[in-house]
């Protein structure tokens, strides 16, 4: 059986995307009938091994995304108990749990909590305008809650403001204002959901991204990282 949870973490959740392109539109920054962003493929390249201090540290951060899925995984179980008549055990429940997304732990296990608890709450079939509002609003505090900081944004202004200088679409600091003064808000709410390897993976693709519309440049490389934050059952 097939969860029935809208498949965009985007779309499902609140995630700012489309934000983001309206605002870009807004400044003047994003074409008109824009075609898909191409991306030059890239690799992100594998890291020296690390010293004792960085490798516990890892150890720690892959021990929270696992503790994280697993709870996102409980919910889902739950989900699928709950519309299944007859059902003690959910089938896909070990596939989901050695699962690893770009989904940064504290985002992932906050959404899981919110909402398992408004599954607990909530009487009758949960596939439903109601609960789906409950879901959304559980997204919409865990981007929230996990929004990055001015400062932990700015590497990532830099990579697109140095790529639009290098392609000629913008100085840096028109570049820069653009982005702060109208973008830095839901940027720091999308990045702030993205663990440390999904963010590698948006500052590659930000990096090596071939010159086009700014908006083009963010959203083709940012949406499809959110889209795969939370794993669902095909």
């Amino acid at each position: 059986m097939k969860v029935r949870i809208p498949g965009s973490y985007s779309g499902a959740l609140g995630l700012p995307t489309t934000a983001l392109v309206l605002s870009l539109s807004v400044i003047g920054c994003a074409s008109a009938g824009a075609t898909p962003i191409a991306v030059i493929p890239v690799k992100v390249a594998a890291a020296p091994p690390a010293a004792p201090a960085a490798a516990a540290a890892a150890d720690q951060d892959e021990e929270a995304q696992r503790t994280a899925q697993r709870v996102w995984c409980k919910y889902l179980e739950a989900l699928f108990l709950r519309s299944t008549d007859g059902a003690k055990t959910w089938p896909r429940l070990k596939q989901c749990e050695i699962v690893r997304t770009p989904a940064a732990p504290a985002m992932l296990q906050r959404t899981a909590e919110c909402s398992m608890a408004a599954l607990q709450k909530f009487e009758g079939d949960p596939f439903t305008p109601e609960y789906a509002a409950e879901v959304t609003r559980c997204g919409r505090e865990s981007l929230d809650a996990t929004t990055m900081s001015e400062g932990e944004l700015a590497p990532f202004v830099k990579a697109v403001c140095t790529r639009a200088a290098a392609c000629g679409t913008a100085t840096e600091p028109e570049c820069r204002e653009a982005i702060n003064e109208t973008l830095g808000p839901n940027l720091r709410r999308a990045i702030g959901a993205i663990n440390p390897r999904g963010r590698a993976e948006l500052r590659a693709c930000l990096d090596s991204a071939a010159c086009d519309a700014m908006s083009e440049q963010i959203t083709g490389c940012l949406t499809p990282i959110m889209d795969r934050l939370l794993w669902l059952p095909e």
